[in-house]
């Protein structure tokens, strides 16, 4: 027994000495240990007043400032979670600055002048984004602006008619009813008087998306050109769109179309300034509310239930994505929650509940056993959604013959895509709880996620008649959601030495690459991610000593390696409230997605 316990306690020993090994990429830097033991480096965020820094150049003459001061174990009051870390930023310094490295680096080295060059630019403050999409040129107003010819448009509209079921038109018509959609198509091409900036900005959306699904199934190449004018239509339009507007139902669909434009481009903030206009004036009108109702009025509640419902799904999604909390209170909703909701605002409601309960200021001061607790719940009604999404891709008979004979070649990808949504949120969920057992799902979970996430891009890109698919799957999966995963597998391989996980993270970065980039494109999803993953290979090659001793028994070193605590640190301390470890590693993951969701190249 005193020799098993000897050896146990030179193991720990030895763990404790390797995770200063591996965290010793600097072994000048004073505090370098604590970034990478934790990754909870909580600095200034990307938005917030600059700090004093210390510059690359100044690293031989200067000693530098520990790169980690912890703060308080929780938020600071009034500040969101994910507001506040560049930790990812100290990382790849605390490379670039390690003396041992750069004796061998040449400056003109790609990679080396690559990571120099994100660290500038992620250390510039953010530029203020108004209510517009990146564009250089000054939008103009045009009188008469180019649209599709009236007999495709004829066409296109009555396919849309016979295929309801189709998947995409099916969320459309969530957000006013198809014939509507038809109606105003119907007066801005045969009008008889001045149509609205309104109905133009309606007529172009839905016929966007529906010459979209038309070309999925045809490949048309004229119907894919028309497709492109009307979205082009729309974006001008919407770039000109005032900020007060009248509240009416209208103007609620217009608003949340172009929520789904600014996501389609890869603006999130953009997205949401959108959506919380449309939720502000649901509210105004009372969509929220239950009303009496007659036989009259029957089918116009039932559409604007339909799209308040919408509007609420979209701007929690957004909310938890910005780490913000949401401008609609579930309390203050009277309407009757119908068991046979959509999915989609089912997963609403449980990313409004995350950010309440798991990751705004105040949860973070929950007692450990209160947050497991919560985490625990909305784990399960993920796991619940999660097992009705596979139960329907199931059913999904690729023999059947729906509308017309025609298939909708899009309803798998769009219920895988729902799948990889649902699963990333899941392993932000089990990500906040400080149960072992959760820990170790939570990885298991985010690697499955990147699977998934291999099989959704094989399968747009399969997609040939639409080449656009991919990119507005990046858009909808990877960035309109807080993407959890990379984060947590990245933070998980940088500690562990995981060559097998950052591999993953390699091929998952790999996949996003859909065109020849510009050298400007620092973030860039594939941009971005790569070059992170080149970061914690550099950190691999000068770091490359086995964390456990030759002698340690096996069993000692599987179960260490799959204990969560090795590279999470421990999440509760004696006092039983939660640490900062997941206030640190939510806030870097959320500062990766700001910078993403700056960017303008998708």
């Amino acid at each position: 027994m005193a020799a098993q316990q000897s050896l146990v306690a030179r193991a720990i020993n030895v763990v404790h000495e390797s995770e200063q090994k591996i965290d010793g990429i600097a072994r000048d830097i004073d505090g370098i240990k604590l970034l990478l033991q934790n990754l909870s480096v909580s600095t200034n965020k990307r938005q917030s007043e600059p700090q004093s820094t210390w510059h690359l150049d100044q690293a031989e003459s200067v000693k530098p400032k520990p790169l980690v001061e912890r703060k308080s174990r929780s938020a600071p009051s009034g500040e969101a979670p994910w507001d506040h870390s560049v930790q990812t930023i100290d990382f790849i310094k605390a490379i670039l600055e390690d003396r041992r490295l750069r004796a061998v680096w040449s400056e003109g080295t790609e990679v080396v002048s690559a990571l120099r060059q994100l660290v500038q630019d992620l250390e510039k403050p953010a530029a203020v984004q108004g209510l517009s999409f990146p564009r250089v040129e000054l939008l103009r107003y045009q009188a008469n602006p180019p649209m599709p010819p009236t007999e495709a448009v004829v066409e296109v509209l009555k396919w849309a008619k016979d295929h309801e079921g189709f998947t995409m038109i099916a969320r459309i018509s969530q957000i006013l009813p198809l014939q509507k959609f038809t109606d105003i198509c119907r007066k801005v091409y045969f009008a008889v008087e001045e149509y609205r900036e309104v109905d133009f900005i309606l007529a172009n959306a839905y016929l966007k998306y529906v010459f979209a699904e038309h070309v999925v199934v045809f490949g048309r190449q004229d119907y894919r050109e028309y497709c492109q004018l009307c979205g082009d239509n729309l974006h001008d339009a919407l770039s000109r769109l005032p900020l007060l507007l009248p509240a009416s139902m209208e103007v609620i669909a217009v608003l949340t179309l172009g929520s789904y434009h600014a996501v389609e481009n890869s603006q999130a903030k953009t997205a949401w300034k959108f959506i919380s206009a449309a939720s502000d004036l649901c509210q105004t009108l009372g969509y929220h509310r239950l009303r009496i109702q007659t036989d009259d009025d029957q089918p116009l509640r039932v559409a604007q239930e339909r799209l308040f419902w919408t509007v609420y799904a979209m701007e929690k999604g957004i909310s938890l994505r910005l780490g913000r909390s949401s401008n609609i209170h579930d309390a203050e909703i009277t309407l009757l929650v119908s068991p046979n909701e959509p999915r989609f605002v089912k997963l609403g409601r449980i990313n409004g509940m995350v950010y309440d309960q798991l990751y705004s200021p105040a949860s973070l001061l929950r007692p450990v056993d209160n947050r497991n607790y919560l985490a625990d719940v909305l784990a399960g009604a993920l796991r619940q959604l999660i097992n009705d999404t596979h139960a329907e891709i199931s059913q999904q008979d690729i023999a059947s013959q729906p509308d017309n004979g025609e298939l909708d070649p899009m309803c798998l990808i769009y219920l895988r895509c729902d799948l990889v949504c649902q699963s990333s949120l899941l392993a932000l969920v089990l990500r906040a709880s400080s149960e072992g057992s959760a820990l170790v799902e939570c990885v298991a979970v985010a690697r499955d996620v990147l699977d998934m996430h291999e099989q959704c891009m094989q399968d747009v890109r399969g997609c040939k008649n639409d080449p656009l698919i991919a990119r507005k799957y990046i858009n909808w999966a990877i960035l309109y959601c807080p993407f959890a995963p990379f984060s947590i597998l990245f933070a998980r391989a940088v500690q562990l030495a995981d060559v097998a996980d950052l591999d993953r993270l390699d091929r998952f970065a790999t996949s996003l690459q859909l065109e020849t980039l510009p050298p400007e494109a620092i973030t860039h999803p594939y941009r971005l991610y790569q070059l992170l993953c080149q970061a914690a290979r550099l950190y691999f090659d000068f770091n490359t000593t086995p964390p456990w001793p030759a002698d340690a028994p096996k069993a000692l070193t599987q179960s260490q390696t799959n204990d969560p605590t090795v590279y999470w640190g421990g999440l509760e301390e004696a006092d039983g409230f939660a640490t900062h470890g997941v206030y640190d590693w939510s806030s870097d993951n959320q500062q990766i997605m700001g910078w993403l969701s700056g960017d303008a190249m998708l």
